[in-house]
């Protein structure tokens, strides 16, 4: 006896996508732009980049040529043309810098909605079965010249948080304006540079002029302009002259003067604490004036001939 039988057999293949079915792109880290310690006397241009890392991944069936998109947003004030770096306390002025896409630092490096969309391009390679791509970009930063004639002595900084990355899926070498692609992570891009106390000082001869002998008390004045960064306090000291005793010479022969800080001659202008002269600058574009006041003393026996001193101002801050 011999039986049959069918045997119906169902397979079935089910293929599950990864957690995330799309293209991501993030930074790596809080970069800063810094554009160190600037002399607030000679200004910018100053230029500065920064370096930062990104990773990128795709799902199983996402596109494996993409261009990735590296915003920056306004700065805390909101301003992008220019961008404004804002001392830490507060007070004005704030100084303008921008943020570009290329050593050239022509054009400017922003985010949909702002005043400039453009970002910078970077190609994403991820080839069959492979799910992953890396590596840096590099954003321009430029400080130019002249800042302001206030500018203070301190830190300043922009921080521009909320900068986005984003993705365009489906090739390389695509724009990056308009708001193209979607945002796939943001991050803050810090700006800084920090204005050091800074001071210059000149200063004109005192000449008593040309007197008879025997030699009788002279009065004359000289002027000394000091310009500080904003906010740096100093002092002007003057010292003693060649011979340490505030003498002029003439040869071996000597005559006796003195150096004040009044009119009525009675407060010594030295280079001693007590006998300095104080202020507080008002940036590089103000100078300060002090008026030296000084004195040769009567000396019936002075001899005849040009007398002469170096005397040396010191300003300390």
């Amino acid at each position: 006896m011999k039986t049959s039988g069918l045997l119906l057999c169902s397979l079935a293949l089910l293929l599950a996508r990864p957690g995330h079915a799309a293209v991501e792109c993030a930074l790596q880290g809080s970069p800063t732009l810094d554009f160190g310690t600037v002399d607030p006397f000679t200004g910018g241009n100053v230029p500065t980049q920064v370096t930062i890392n990104w990773s990128c991944s795709r799902g199983i069936f996402d596109s494996n040529q993409n261009t990735m998109c590296v915003h920056v947003n306004t700065d805390g004030s909101g301003g992008m043309l220019p961008r404004r770096l804002l001392a830490t306390s507060g007070q004005p002025p704030s100084l303008p810098f921008n943020v570009y896409d290329s050593a050239a630092r022509s054009t400017v490096v922003g985010q949909p909605g702002g005043a400039t969309n453009t970002g910078v391009g970077v190609n994403v390679s991820m080839p069959s079965f492979t799910f992953s791509d890396s590596g840096s970009v590099t954003l321009y930063g430029l400080l130019p010249a002249p800042l302001p004639g206030t500018t203070r002595a301190e830190l300043h900084q922009a921080i521009m948080t909320g900068s986005q990355v984003r993705v365009r899926t489906g090739g390389f070498n695509q724009s990056c304006s308009a708001g193209a692609g979607s945002v796939t992570d943001t991050y803050t891009l810090t700006a800084q540079v920090n204005i050091p106390d800074q001071c210059q000082v000149t200063a004109t001869d005192l000449d008593f002029g040309t007197r008879n002998t025997p030699l009788t008390q002279a009065d004359s004045t000289s002027s000394i302009t000091v310009r500080c960064s904003n906010s740096t306090d100093f002092e002007i000291g003057l010292n003693g002259g060649l011979t340490g005793t505030r003498q002029m010479t003439n040869g071996s022969y000597l005559v006796d003067y003195e150096l004040y800080q009044n009119a009525g001659r009675n407060v010594v202008w030295g280079n001693v604490p007590g006998e300095r002269q104080a202020g507080t600058g008002l940036g590089p574009g103000s100078g300060l004036n002090f008026t030296v006041y000084g004195r040769v003393f009567a000396d019936p026996t002075a001899e005849a001939g040009s007398y002469a001193d170096t005397v040396t101002v010191e300003v300390t801050f």
